[in-house]
């Protein structure tokens, strides 16, 4: 990259932060966060690959703030009004972090770590768009067999609404990617399919990983948005280098 973008790159990622922080999306530490993974992202892929976490952000704060009070009521809602601090950041962030270093590792196609990129995006907001609208849901069951009845909002659940809300999440990070990071037409199906099953993958582990040590559970939440996401990029990251 022309170092005479530098300037331009961290003034932008900057703003955004700034912003993020202004309306409340995301704290101190997590504004911060946000502007050296942004950064991260940037000056590896592209200051346009920027779009997709954009988008997702602005995704996030809108679903996290449609009925509000609803969730509050029902002892669902975010705290802090939604917003976000380090650690969510780095849950919902860090996989597509990593999936940008393989820019730098030789003999992996550009197409295969747009690819993944957008798949790692695309799980986060598919998964983070269904638990916010899909707790506002009438009812949920288990993604587990045998697939009973549970409480709304319970690790592992889910609702007709929020397996719309993740095909609506995955879907639009995979059209952005397509002028944002130079995804293939193509190939947008892959980052939609492999987004929504990595909110499907987050519910699984929820389901059985995650939750308190003392009962054999050893994952956090962000362990889990982590996992979820990482795990279906690197397979888009294998799948598409081998294929082409």
């Amino acid at each position: 990259m022309d170092a005479a973008w530098f300037p331009v790159i961290v003034l932008a990622l900057a703003g955004l932060s700034t912003l993020a922080y202004g309306i409340r999306a995301l704290d101190l530490l997590g504004a911060a966060a946000s502007f050296f993974l942004g950064l991260l992202i940037a000056l590896l892929g592209g200051l346009t690959w920027i779009a997709l976490m954009v988008l997702f952000t602005a995704l996030s704060v809108v679903a996290t703030r449609v009925g509000y009070g609803e969730k509050r009521a029902r002892r669902v809602a975010e705290a802090a009004g939604g917003e976000r601090g380090v650690r969510n950041v780095m849950g919902n962030g860090a996989a597509a972090g990593i999936v940008v270093l393989a820019t730098q590792v030789p003999g992996i196609p550009p197409v295969a770590v747009a690819a993944a990129y957008a798949t790692a995006v695309a799980a986060v907001a598919a998964d983070t768009l269904a638990s916010e609208l899909g707790v506002l849901a009438g009812r949920a069951r288990s993604i587990l067999p045998p697939f009973g009845p549970v409480a709304v909002g319970s690790d592992g659940g889910i609702s007709l609404l929020g397996q719309l809300a993740a095909l609506f999440g995955a879907g639009a990070i995979a059209l952005l990617a397509v002028p944002a990071v130079g995804l293939p037409m193509r190939l947008a199906w892959v980052p939609f399919i492999a987004g929504f099953l990595g909110c499907q993958l987050d519910s699984v582990l929820g389901a059985t990983l995650e939750g308190d040590a003392r009962q054999g559970r050893p994952l956090g939440k962000q362990d889990v948005n982590f996992l979820a996401s990482l795990l279906p990029a690197v397979a888009v990251l294998v799948g598409v280098s081998m294929t082409g």
